[in-house]
This record gives structure tokens, C-alpha cells and sequence, in this order.
């Protein structure tokens, strides 16, 4: 039993190159987060980094020692701390740290080297940030810090919500209301602030770089929009095998979604059956001419297919990313 994801590495690429130059002269930070969305953390941060992407998104520390370990040597930024994060071993690997916080801030200054440090604004997602009424405090002593040779102070973030698009103009006027404040009290570097939703739908958002992350594997960010309107393709395909004739070797335990059942299709030799059924392990699907051992064709790779990752979402009701990341393969091929 057998389900392999194929992965297109010069689809991811040529996905890269597209929204480059749609949000150009912004540059690019490629987030790789959750093992590049399922689509392989080594594999996916050596294309960005072949692109030319200014910085990598990596959520959190171990993550970006693991890229290095690979030999990755793009700049990488994690944002996710604990109080377990070793802030040392960051620093030594040139992996730059946000901080929202003087407890933050007082332990990343404290280690050796000089920390590149990215200072986050909360713009009312709570996600993180902070507020507007301590961020003079947190700015200040950002920049004592950068004077005393501990700390370099690079930029300034933070995160949208994408509930609406009033929700977002309302967070960039805060965000813009923080940069001001933070230039009077020295501070010039760049600032980050949209995601791929707004990178898309509000250019105003997109300031000095914006975060790309699952947009770059072929999921649009619009509603409405598919992503092959925006010239982006899908770099994953899944398959399996036919276990027996109407039972395929793949089920919700795999990450195949079970409110699937009697909505998907998949491809058998060229021809379309219906899942009948997601199971733990295997899942029926309508008889056919088929045998045993057949390849199916479960994740469509083609933007306009009816089981593209887009379209299965949709029928699951659910995000692109929660299928990349939740999809259990015995087998990962690349090519490109």
C-alpha cells in the first residue's frame, strides 16, 4: 500500500519567479514553514534560494538549523519563540529573530555575537506583537541596544488578519502609524507587513518585502480567483494503488480528507471514478475497468482539474495548507 507525492520543484520555481515580478519592486521572503508545506524543507529552500528570494521564512528556530545543517545559506528568519528557544545556537547560524517583547529583546541581546533582530508590531491580530501603546518603549530600547553593538535592528513586521479588506487598510494605517514611530527614534531599516493574501489584493500592503508562503505552491490566495488566473501551477501529485477492484490505498489516516466521501474523484488509466467512501487506510471508489496494482491518480497536479488540491479543498471545506502539510506519503520523488 503505497502513496507517493510527486513533486515538481520547477513548478515551485517558476511560481517563485511569477509573483516576484507581480509584487516587484518589493522583494520576496519565501516561507518554507511546515516542511515547505509539505513539499520538502531542503528541497524547496535551495529553489528559493536559487531564485534569488531575499530571505526565508522558516516559523522557528529549530527549523532554520535544520536548513543550515543542509547548507542552505540564505538569510533565514524565524518568528516563533519559546522559552525553551536557544537564541545562542540562532545567532551563531545567522538565523535573525523577531522580538515583541523587552523579555524578548533583554535575552536575544544577551547572547554572543550581534542578533539581526526584526521588531513586530501588534496591528490587531494579537498574534504575537506588540501594542501600540509599548512599542515606543520596545523601539527605544531596540535601538539603545543596536548602539551598544548587541543587536541590529533590521526590521520592523507584522501580521494581517485577511478577515476583510477594511480589517487590512485599518492594520496597514496602524502598521505605518508604528514605522513613523519607530523612524523618529532611529530606526531605518525595511519593513514586511503582507502575506500572500495582501500581496495580492492590496499593493499598498506590500511595503519593503512581502511573506510568500503557500501561494508559491500553487494555491491562490483571492477568493474566487483560481490560481491558474494568477499563472501559478501545482508542484504536488499524489498517488496510489488500487488495492482491489473498488478499494484504493489511501485513507484519512494518509491525510486524505473523509468528508470526501462520495464528492472526489480520482483518475484510473485515463478514466474517472467516484470516491464512495474514505476509510482509515484504503477508501472504495465506483468499479471499473482497473486491476490491482494500477496507479491512481488521487492529486491532480493540473490547476483545472477536478481533484486539483484546490478543488478538493473546496469540496472539504478547508485550506490548501491543511491538505499539503496533513498528506502521509510512503514515497517523495522530485524532479526539476
Amino acid at each position: 500500500m503505497t502513496v507517493t507525492k510527486v513533486i515538481d520543484l520547477e513548478a515551485y520555481r517558476q511560481n517563485l519567479k511569477t509573483i516576484i515580478d507581480r509584487v516587484s519592486p518589493a522583494q520576496v521572503m519565501a516561507v518554507v514553514k511546515a516542511d515547505g508545506y509539505g513539499h520538502g524543507l531542503i528541497e524547496t529552500s535551495r529553489v528559493a534560494e536559487q531564485c534569488g528570494v531575499n530571505i526565508l521564512g522558516v516559523l522557528d528556530i529549530e527549523t532554520g538549523l535544520k536548513i543550515r545543517k543542509a547548507g542552505v545559506s540564505a538569510a533565514l528568519f524565524a518568528w516563533l519563540h519559546s522559552p525553551q528557544s536557544n537564541f545562542q545556537l540562532a545567532v551563531r547560524a545567522g538565523i535573525e529573530l523577531s522580538v515583541s517583547s523587552l523579555a524578548e529583546l533583554s535575552a536575544i541581546s544577551k547572547v554572543d555575537g550581534k542578533a539581526k533582530i526584526h521588531l513586530k508590531l501588534d496591528t490587531g491580530l494579537s498574534r504575537n506583537g506588540c501594542r501600540i501603546e509599548n512599542w515606543a518603549e520596545l523601539v527605544s530600547n531596540a535601538m539603545a541596544h543596536q548602539r551598544k553593538g548587541s543587536v541590529s535592528v533590521v526590521s520592523i513586521w507584522s501580521h494581517l488578519s485577511g478577515t476583510s479588506l477594511e480589517d487590512d487598510i485599518a492594520a496597514l494605517e496602524l502598521f505605518n502609524e508604528g514605522y513613523e514611530i519607530a523612524q523618529e527614534l532611529g530606526f531605518s531599516g525595511y519593513r514586511h507587513l503582507a502575506a500572500s493574501p495582501a500581496a495580492f489584493s492590496l499593493p499598498a500592503a506590500r511595503l519593503d518585502m512581502v511573506r510568500i508562503g503557500v501561494s508559491a505552491f500553487g494555491t491562490s490566495p483571492l477568493s474566487g480567483v483560481n490560481s491558474k488566473d494568477l499563472g501559478l501551477q501545482n508542484p504536488m501529485r499524489v498517488t496510489t494503488e488500487v488495492h482491489s477492484n473498488g478499494v484504493i490505498s489511501i485513507g484519512f489516516l494518509h491525510g486524505y480528507f473523509s468528508n470526501l466521501s462520495g464528492k472526489s474523484l480520482v483518475e484510473i488509466n485515463g478514466r474517472q471514478f467516484r470516491v464512495l467512501q474514505v476509510g482509515p487506510l484504503a477508501s472504495s471508489i465506483e468499479p471499473g475497468d482497473y486491476n490491482p496494482g494500477d496507479e491512481v491518480l488521487v492529486v491532480d497536479d493540473r490547476t483545472d482539474s477536478e481533484f486539483s488540491a484546490e478543488a478538493l479543498c473546496s469540496l472539504a471545506d478547508t485550506v490548501t495548507d491543511e491538505l499539503f502539510t496533513g498528506l502521509k506519503a510512503n514515497l517523495t520523488t522530485y524532479s526539476g
